[in-house]
């Protein structure tokens, strides 16, 4: 009976290990935007606390691995895998997944096949590097944030810069980047004096 007891409980603990050593994995990247937050676990699992539109209080799983890195923006989210493909889900009212469409999606769908090392999603546009160092835009363009010279949004991915970019970071409505050089550059709304170039 004892024996019996005991495998008993090996087996119990066999089925719910899984289980709990997925769920003990630590955070180790976050994001928050667009009422929802993400985070990424040390298994490369994608989290978040608002799936497919709906309102929850707890995270859900996404993405079960393979997850690099991820942005959020307004009411959509956009990660890196570890082979470098750029994925997107959620509002794309102004083309801000870069998918070709206008057309919102509950699922992820991959965007760009490869090379893609840095993303960071604004309200409703998005900007990302790629291994060349270039950096490309897509969506919401009032104020001129994705840097191409109009103020024309677009619903795929273009190149904005052709090299030297180190860093990009997406505001509500303009945009930053660095360059090797350690220049700090700026495009988009400046009516706070955002942009820090003297003016607004």
């Amino acid at each position: 009976s004892d024996l019996r007891n005991l495998l008993g409980i090996c087996l119990l603990a066999a089925m719910l290990l899984p289980a709990l050593t997925s769920e003990a994995q630590p955070v180790t990247k976050i994001a928050a935007g667009g009422y929802a937050s993400r985070f990424l676990k040390s298994d490369g699992s994608l989290w978040d606390t608002s799936i497919n539109g709906s309102r929850t209080n707890r995270a859900q799983q996404i993405i079960a691995s393979n997850v690099t890195a991820i942005t959020g923006g307004t009411y959509f989210s956009l990660f890196l895998k570890a082979d470098g493909s750029l994925w997107g889900w959620g509002a794309n009212y102004y083309g801000g997944l870069g998918d070709g469409t206008y057309n919102s999606t509950n699922q992820p769908e991959q965007v760009v096949p490869g090379d893609v090392t840095a993303i960071s999603a604004g309200f409703y546009f998005s900007l990302f590097l790629k291994s060349d160092a270039s950096l490309c835009a897509m969506g919401y363009n009032n104020y001129g944030q994705l840097g191409d010279s109009t103020y024309s949004q677009t619903n795929l991915p273009e190149q904005v810069v052709a090299s030297n970019v180190t860093a990009v970071a997406a505001g509500q409505t303009h945009s930053l980047l660095l360059k090797n050089n350690g220049s700090l550059w700026g495009m988009g709304d400046n009516g706070s004096g955002q942009l820090g170039d003297g003016t607004l």
